[in-house]
């Protein structure tokens, strides 16, 4: 195994260790990075067919004293145009120091701008995170896009300071196969965003989204998700492209916005459709079982859960809303046309049509609903 202080890494966060660590990376197989504070002023590339093992207090911060532009990342996979394969980072605390000077994300549609992400990966098959923490993002904890066959397991999420676009997970276009379990805001109100965000379309001229893809987000396994005091649970923004075949389940905590959004973006500040009563979105074969969720009495929005998408064959099993002072509804469905609703338990099933602003509201503390298009 390399170890990256054979490579003249220090670790004492003073040095620069960019060009030791990247040195040990670009070895390729196993890597492994002990305890230390290993300071990092431009992007560390990860090839194919790598295994980075970092200790549990082997810490890895964004330097904040040098500018940052795009693309500037603490680490991404060396090859996101072609691709690459078998990558696998076990351990440690990946901080994207957002306290400092030049950690800052830049203008809104800045083409060269820094978009505050800490960990990127793009093109990849076979991506396997483990067991570490992601600490004090500008903005996107771990941005991805275009994944084939990738575990994520036993991730933290930690900042000392809130910022806009905090998401934890963020997933673009193009993700398919995959295994997320045991996801954790560990900082109370983080994350400040969505802690996972299923992301098939957006506006990726967005500098926080520049050099993401839209594309059908499919065939993934999420279970065991807490959070004290986040932004947003689970986000599935689709408007064009399709989410399907998800299944969730086991989250825990509470959220001040929503548990679960599926707005499709129509409040946002760069909408992807210009009526915002149109009915969009491709959303089907869906399973959200075991959440329990004390959602904020103070939060601005209708509803605790949210869909303004089409859907098909969305489960809601076993959902609770813990008890709260907000006389808001638990559920929320608009903006999708003619759909049937059916209560798990009893088999009772009513159909609406909910178009423009026609809204389903459901006040329940426990939901098992499920809700499919009519025809």
């Amino acid at each position: 195994m390399i170890n990256v202080k054979g490579y003249g890494a220090i670790g004492n966060g003073i040095t620069d260790d960019t060009l030791s660590v990247q040195k040990a990376f670009e070895q390729g197989g196993k890597v492994y990075i002990p305890e230390g504070d290993y300071r990092i002023t431009k992007t560390l590339l990860v090839k194919s067919d790598t295994t980075i093992t970092a200790h549990e207090k082997a810490r890895l911060f964004m330097c904040g004293d040098t500018p940052k532009k795009r693309n500037d990342f603490l680490i991404s996979n060396s090859d996101t145009e072609n691709g690459n394969c078998n990558i696998k980072i076990t351990g440690g605390i990946w901080d994207g120091n957002n306290q400092g000077k030049y950690n800052v994300k830049a203008d809104l549609f800045d083409v060269n701008g820094y978009s505050g992400t800490v960990m990127n990966f793009s093109n990849v098959k076979g991506l396997y995170l483990y067991d570490f923490t992601v600490a004090n993002s500008v903005a996107y904890n771990i941005r991805m896009c275009k994944l084939n066959d990738f575990e994520i397991k036993n991730i933290n999420f930690f900042s000392e300071k809130p910022a806009s676009n905090q998401d934890g997970l963020h997933f673009g276009g193009e993700v398919h196969n995959g295994i997320i379990e045991n996801i954790k805001a560990v900082s109370y109100g983080q994350t400040n965003d969505d802690l996972i965000a299923l992301n098939a379309d957006d506006c990726i001229g967005r500098v926080e989204n520049l050099d993401m893809v839209c594309g059908d987000i499919s065939d993934i396994k999420i279970k065991n998700v807490f959070a004290e005091n986040c932004f947003t649970f689970l986000r599935m923004l689709s408007v064009n492209s399709s989410i399907y075949n998800i299944e969730i389940d086991n989250i825990k905590g509470g959220c001040r916005n929503y548990a679960i959004n599926l707005d499709a973006g129509r409040y946002c500040r760069t909408p992807l459709f210009e009526d915002k009563n149109e009915k969009v979105g491709n959303i089907y074969n869906i399973s959200i079982n075991n959440m329990e969720v004390d959602w904020d009495k103070n939060s601005p929005e209708k509803a605790m859960i949210v869909i303004e998408s089409k859907v098909d064959n969305f489960r809601l099993s076993n959902v609770k809303r813990k008890y709260s002072n907000n006389n808001k509804p638990t559920l929320a469905i608009s903006h999708v046309g003619k759909i049937a609703v059916k209560d798990i338990i009893t088999k009772d099933e009513k159909v609406f049509n909910l178009t423009k602003e026609e809204t389903y509201s459901d006040f329940g503390t426990n939901l098992d609903l499920e809700i499919s298009k009519f025809s």
